[in-house]
């Protein structure tokens, strides 16, 4: 993929407050980052399971009208939640809510608890891949030309199927989150604009050359997909003191047992440290990086990360 290192960031809708949420949203927007992520689940899923948590979609809708240039999507939405047909709807809403600023992010599903809370079926992962595999194309064929759309799959049918309006844009972009080497690398190889994953650079770098080869194998370019690594973040004037941030925050959320001597741990450190870090994730095919920020939301490291890092990082890169 093309063109500059990009940005997001991952904003959780967990123990938060709506007031809060779109703080920083607005925050984003204001700042220019490319990207605007929630999760998409039902409920808290890390920390204390009886915290609020927002519904995906809703929120996305309701960030579209109060920011004006971010792109927008989720992170990613679990093909079990809802028919294509319904989420196909929605994202072409959100395009035109969002005056063509959608993502479709979506995914295999992994959160057997919260299915089985609500009563949603959890198949199978082959039957969950096979899912994703025909949910998209679904999608394509609803945003397509045609008036009407049909679709005949294992999982999934359209009979004269009517999606109006269409999209704003000419390819509203897929995302697709997920790092299985035989499968989810294949949907992604023929069928994603944006592809996601949580992984430190050497292991981003081996998934990458996998991706490679199943974009080989059926005949699409490679950089007609962008990469994009994510995780923790937290950026202060010393590793030290990032670190605290991270006790502070993310842990106290259920990530694990901290510990400041791992370099595989969350993205942490100066404004310096942290630049030659995602130079290590393009080195190794990364063009991208969404940072995970949980409430209260860490304002002053998604400050930095574009005003300190980003101009760092484009002169390493350079």
């Amino acid at each position: 993929m093309t063109g500059p290192f990009t940005f997001g960031c991952q904003i959780w809708p967990q123990g938060t407050t709506w007031a809060a949420l779109r703080r920083a949203a607005i925050l984003a927007d204001q700042l220019g980052y490319d990207y605007l992520f929630t999760w998409d689940h039902f409920v808290s899923h890390l920390g204390d399971p009886d915290e609020r948590n927002f519904e995906c979609w809703q929120l996305l809708a309701a960030w579209a009208a109060v920011t004006e240039r971010v792109r927008i999507g989720a992170l990613v939405s679990g093909v079990t939640y809802r028919h294509p047909g319904v989420l196909a709807k929605m994202a072409a809403t959100l395009d035109h809510v969002s005056d063509g600023r959608a993502i479709l992010g979506i995914g295999g599903s992994w959160h057997e608890g919260e299915h089985k809370q609500l009563g949603i079926p959890f198949p199978p992962l082959g039957e969950r891949l096979g899912r994703l595999r025909e949910a998209v194309r679904v999608c394509r064929e609803l945003w397509g030309p045609h008036p009407v759309a049909e679709f005949a799959g294992k999982y999934y049918s359209l009979t004269a199927a009517r999606a109006e309006p269409k999209p704003i844009q000419k390819r509203l972009p897929i995302l697709i989150g997920g790092a299985g080497e035989k499968t989810t690398l294949r949907i992604v190889a023929r069928h994603a604009d944006l592809w996601h994953v949580w992984s430190p650079p050497a292991g981003f770098g081996k998934k990458f050359e996998i991706l490679k080869r199943h974009c080989a194998e059926v005949g699409r370019d490679v950089s007609e997909i962008r990469p994009l690594a994510g995780g923790w973040l937290a950026i202060r004037d010393t590793r030290e003191a990032a670190f605290d941030v991270l006790k502070e925050r993310a842990y106290a959320h259920g990530l694990g047992t901290p510990d400041p001597e791992d370099y595989h741990s969350p993205l942490h450190g100066t404004p310096e440290s942290v630049a030659q870090r995602l130079a290590e994730y393009a080195r190794n095919g990364a063009r991208g990086y969404v940072a995970v920020f949980v409430p209260p939301f860490d304002e002053e490291s998604m400050r930095r990360l574009l005003t300190e890092v980003g101009p760092r990082l484009r002169a390493l890169l350079a």
